[in-house]
């Protein structure tokens, strides 16, 4: 039997940039783990990929585009969780927020 195996790869800046370009810039940024939903509000820059931090007040999506426009588009997004930084691998629109996942 013959199966396709996809390959998944963490979503890059160039990648982020382009699914988001269209969206409503005031939507606020929030990240989703199995129990809880956070809002984005820090973004740190790492040599080898960008990780956004979770705050009280989220950013916006026009801040956060703001904040990566000067990054290298191959340069990966993670997510901080449980003090373990997490490869983002998609998004999901919802009234009001961009949820990142």
């Amino acid at each position: 039997m013959f199966y396709n195996m996809i390959e998944v790869s963490p979503l890059r800046i160039s990648d982020f940039l382009h699914l988001t370009t269209e969206l409503d810039p005031t939507l606020k940024v929030y990240f989703t783990t199995p129990t809880q939903t956070l809002p984005v509000g820090i973004v740190r820059f790492l040599p080898t990929e960008v990780i956004l931090l979770p705050t009280k007040k989220p950013l916006t999506l026009k801040e956060l585009h703001l904040k990566l426009a000067t990054v290298a588009p191959t340069t990966t997004l993670s997510l901080m969780s449980n003090e373990t930084p997490r490869p983002l691998f998609g998004l999901k629109i919802s009234p009001a927020k961009l949820l990142l996942k």
